[in-house]
């Protein structure tokens, strides 16, 4: 029994290193781009569920391999149950629970699945599909590591809307198309505008300890306010963003059930508007934030499947 229990603990304190709870912005884009290719009847299943698969893999190696290295570069220095849950690290170096050794094991593992079914992609479909996942392999790898170190210089917020957003919804489309377009580009935008949103109120928590350890994204360049401001800008330019591209006929009618989301972004914005010198009491428009992801890749995924 007692055996049990620390093979229950051991499996907890791993899903709390890989932050499942931002799985989604690593498999919602691929499910975008398959429904896209469904609408178009090019949809292949098979490969489908092996585009999933790396890209899980990438985004579950992604976010341990940030943890680790904002760890070593001395940000993300908070303990579980003394930080924001959605902002930071996972708390599990700073707090012992896990070795910088161990997790480096588990993302070579990860990455070396994600490599190894891209090559297989590649053979079975075509080497464009190698080509645009080095692509992304380099934003993820570079978001933290040098010689780059994409958020360390003021990029970082730009990598994840390309990374998460074109890079990924062009990689899920061209496994069924085998050509890109700029309809999927446009597309593509969608997540990556709604991944850069959430990267922003992400970062606000983090203001101080990423200031100390000169980590010069967009909070430590504009201040927390500006920052805040932002946030909500971009949210707003999500939606008329979104609209667009109903009116202009990219995306299809019944993608209107992305406003769906509006609620949960207000709330968002309404409490990142109070709240946003609090790491802790903005918690709930980070919480919202991510609803506000899902819901409205969920809503439009299904706009394309209608």
């Amino acid at each position: 029994m007692k055996i049990a229990t620390n093979q229950t603990t051991i499996l907890g304190h791993w899903l709390q290193a890989s932050r499942l709870k931002f799985l989604p912005q690593g498999m919602m884009p691929i499910l975008l781009a398959g429904a896209v290719a469904h609408s178009e009847g090019i949809f292949k299943p098979f490969y489908f569920i092996i585009t999933l698969l790396a890209a899980s893999a990438v985004q579950i190696g992604l976010t341990m391999f940030s943890d680790t290295l904002d760890f070593a570069y001395g940000t993300d220095r908070k303990k579980i149950g003394a930080k924001n849950p959605f902002s930071g690290g996972s708390g599990v170096l700073t707090s012992g629970i896990i070795t910088s050794k161990q997790i480096l094991v588990a993302i070579f593992i990860l990455y070396l699945l994600a490599l190894l079914l891209a090559i297989y992609l590649a053979l079975e479909v075509n080497i464009g599909v190698l080509w645009i996942a080095v692509i992304g392999a380099v934003i993820s790898i570079f978001y933290s590591a040098k010689p780059f170190r994409f958020a360390y210089h003021g990029l970082g917020e730009l990598m994840m809307f390309l990374g998460y957003g074109l890079v990924l919804t062009t990689w899920g489309y061209f496994v069924h198309s085998i050509q890109l377009n700029y309809m999927i580009l446009l597309i593509g935008a969608i997540p990556g505008f709604l991944m850069w949103t959430m990267i922003l109120i992400n970062e606000i928590p983090d203001y101080e300890e990423d200031r100390a350890a000169d980590k010069k994204n967009i909070v430590y360049r504009i201040g927390p306010k500006n920052t805040k401001n932002l946030f909500i800008a971009s949210l707003v330019g999500l939606y008329i963003y979104i609209a667009t591209l109903i009116s202009l006929g990219v995306i299809p009618p019944y993608c209107t059930l992305a406003f769906l989301g509006l609620p949960l972004a207000f709330k968002a914005a309404v409490v990142a508007n109070r709240y946003y010198l609090d790491p802790l009491k903005i918690i709930p428009a980070n919480r919202f934030m991510i609803f506000t992801y899902s819901l409205t890749m969920t809503t439009i995924t299904i706009g394309f499947l209608i």
